[in-house]
């Protein structure tokens, strides 16, 4: 299940909205809070973009080492996120708490400043995709019937209509998780290009979203089923990280053929069942590493028999070798 309850949660107190006029420089403030210049967001923010006039694009790709708070922009805000690993805690002024996992597509409307933001806990990966549009945006756009839609009310629902916020969220389709992450992938090297390329990326989230909400009953049914036994496999591969997982037996213990799960592996993630093992392995060893564990132990601890393999396979994905980190 990708959202589920969050009670009991500790929720931290929630900061105020900022409400500062914005600086010549701050194109973001429409859509975007501003964030500490630390080490721990630098980790995880692969990108913030300016897509088009009031629209933005946030790429979140990493581990912090303590937790951390994106609060709220401050200003009224339609957005939608994809989270493709991790999980987070939303909170929201006046309404209940909601945990959002990996899997999940979440719609957000709120027409005026409010305190709300979302708590990413240390030492875990997260990867999200987050667009965001100014209401003068989304008009532009022409799918302000948007809102309408989200008030039917999904999977979550943790809205308060008497603030003017609406939220919701539901289990994101294969093709949408494949769209998350094309756009952390391979953007045409040309500024103007890239530029189109983003802003017709963000147009197809927000269309495939207006599907999702046009058909609900997509959400049933074998589709659904087969979403929730990928979700099984990933959740196993990052909680099991250090066993030996070839494709079939990964396969066979979540009910899947093993052509159908690496299909919808690298649907959702863009990866084979090994290279996403790999990757949650890496990740993994980042952390001991850094809590000071021998680069030996880390290689027998995240399931890696070779040293000299380790080394090589940390080395290309970071840059530098697992004694350098």
């Amino acid at each position: 299940m990708s959202v589920r309850a969050a009670a009991p949660l500790f929720i931290p107190p929630l900061p105020d909205p900022s409400t500062a006029p914005p600086k010549p420089h701050e194109w973001w403030r429409g859509t975007l809070p501003t964030v500490p210049a630390t080490q721990d967001w630098e980790d995880v923010i692969e990108c913030v973009l300016r897509v088009d006039e009031g629209v933005s694009l946030v790429v979140l790709d990493g581990s912090p080492r303590r937790a951390l708070t994106i609060p709220a922009p401050g200003a009224p805000v339609f957005g939608m996120q994809v989270w493709q690993e991790g999980h987070a805690t939303l909170a929201l002024e006046g309404g209940e708490p909601m945990r959002v996992a990996a899997g999940a597509a979440l719609l957000f409307n709120h027409e005026r400043p409010l305190r709300w933001a979302t708590h990413l806990p240390a030492n875990q990966r997260v990867r999200m995709v987050d667009v965001r549009y100014t209401p003068e945006a989304l008009a532009r756009a022409g799918d302000t019937g948007l809102v309408a839609m989200l008030r039917r009310r999904f999977r979550r629902d943790v809205s308060v209509p008497a603030h003017g916020s609406l939220v919701a969220a539901l289990d994101a389709p294969t093709g949408l998780l494949a769209l998350a992450g094309s756009l952390a992938r391979n953007p045409p090297p040309a500024a103007e290009a890239r530029r189109l390329w983003y802003r017709a990326k963000s147009l197809e989230m927000l269309s495939a979203f207006v599907q999702l909400l046009s058909q609900p009953e997509a959400l049933n049914g074998p589709a659904a089923q087969e979403r929730q036994r990928l979700h099984e496999a990933c959740d196993l591969l990052r909680a099991r990280h250090a066993e030996h997982w070839p494709p079939g037996l990964l396969a066979r213990t979540v009910g899947l053929s093993e052509k159908r799960l690496q299909q919808l592996m690298r649907e959702s993630t863009g990866q084979s069942v090994h290279a996403y093992l790999s990757d949650v392995r890496l990740a993994r060893a980042c952390d001991l590493l850094q809590a000071g564990m021998s680069v030996t132990q880390v290689a027998g601890e995240v399931g890696i028999s070779s040293l000299s393999h380790f080394s090589k396979v940390f080395k290309a994905r970071y840059g530098v070798s697992p004694r350098s980190w």
